[in-house]
């Protein structure tokens, strides 16, 4: 047998997966995060019974989904049935919670599988994600770190979560660490789609019970993705901390982030650099190239710094009032300020 549940009851369950039994192609698009997709019908099936509902009979498209579904019920119960041997709940969707989902958690249900199906399926999953970031809707608080290029924001955030002090890693969820080079530390990464960016988001906050959470500064998008205009003005109107250190430090951490921690650097870098071309001129992009093939890393470093980064981004900076200024030389400094900033706000009346 199975049972329909809610979207809050599925996300709120214990020991669950969700299996998404849509078509390839819709579950690139975006899904529930960690659902596995094990699709009735494949893109191509997808589309023929489409073409049949629309310009034949329902009746007819709905036949011809049958019997495309039939010959893969034996490899869905097998492999639902090794997931359900791992979790203790299965929560199968579709679309919105219709014919495709119908008749596989029939199918499952009658052969004994403890089979939950969403309610509205993914759509009414994404229509809950959105009102969740509603103004209206969104409590979540935040302390925002600002500063410029290579002063730390990511390496600290990572710190404070060791402390486990919340945070909401943006760049980390996007896939993208934001500007021209964002791409080249998450290069091996599949790209992440809008929906998946907010549902990824979503379910970081929901899980999060405390006050306040640190995030870094970003604008209003991060890569080719914008944030929900909840989440965006909650950020605005959070406690906001300029961070800073010596050219010298953020140097050495921009040539380890890109170049150390990166295989095929040369060959990136370049083709990052050639993006900043009408911004900076042709002129300084090959003397870019040229350190670059030469391997003066930081010398590289230090020219997009001074001469480009600090330039571009000093209004954003310019823009916030802080709460407090950090300007260190040990960025465990930087950690320990922030950390008891966080502990003072959770815990008190602000």
């Amino acid at each position: 047998m199975f049972t329909k549940i809610t979207v809050e009851e599925a996300i709120n369950m214990e020991d669950k997966i969700f299996i998404d039994v849509r078509s390839p192609s819709e579950f690139a698009k975006g899904s529930i995060p960690e659902a596995v997709n094990i699709p009735i019908l494949d893109d191509n099936e997808r589309v023929d019974v489409g073409s049949i509902y629309m310009n034949k009979d329902p009746e007819e498209a709905k036949i011809k989904g049958i019997e495309y579904a039939s010959i893969k019920l034996s490899f869905i119960y097998n492999q639902i049935s090794l997931l359900a041997k791992e979790h203790k709940n299965i929560i199968l969707f579709c679309w919105r919670g219709g014919l495709r989902s119908d008749i596989i958690s029939g199918f499952l249900g009658a052969l004994g599988v403890n089979i939950y199906q969403l309610e509205g399926g993914y759509k009414k999953y994404r229509r809950y994600v959105i009102e969740y970031f509603n103004e209206d809707r969104f409590k979540q608080k935040f302390i925002v770190l600002h500063g410029y290029t290579g002063v730390g924001k990511t390496e600290i955030l990572t710190r404070l979560e060791t402390l486990n002090i919340p945070i909401l890693d943006l760049e980390y969820l996007a896939k993208n660490s934001g500007s021209v080079f964002g791409k080249i530390s998450y290069q091996n990464e599949k790209p992440i789609t809008q929906k998946t960016f907010e549902a990824l988001l979503f379910r970081t906050l929901r899980l999060n019970n405390n006050r306040y959470t640190v995030v870094e500064s970003e604008g209003h998008r991060v890569g080719g993705l914008s944030l929900p205009r909840g989440l965006w003005n909650a950020i605005v109107e959070g406690k906001h901390v300029l961070i800073d250190t010596d050219l010298k430090t953020r140097i050495k951490r921009l040539v380890n982030d890109y170049v150390v921690k990166i295989s095929n650097c040369n060959i990136l870098l370049e083709d990052a650099v050639t993006h900043l071309k009408k911004k900076i001129g042709e002129k300084r992009v090959n003397q870019l190239i040229s350190w670059i093939e030469k391997q003066e890393y930081s010398k590289v470093a230090e020219e997009l710094i001074v001469n480009y980064y600090d330039p571009l981004y000093k209004h954003s900076i310019d823009n916030y009032n802080y709460i407090m200024e950090i300007n260190y030389v040990d960025i465990e400094e930087a950690v320990d300020k922030i950390a008891e900033l966080y502990y003072s706000l959770e815990h008190g009346s602000n």
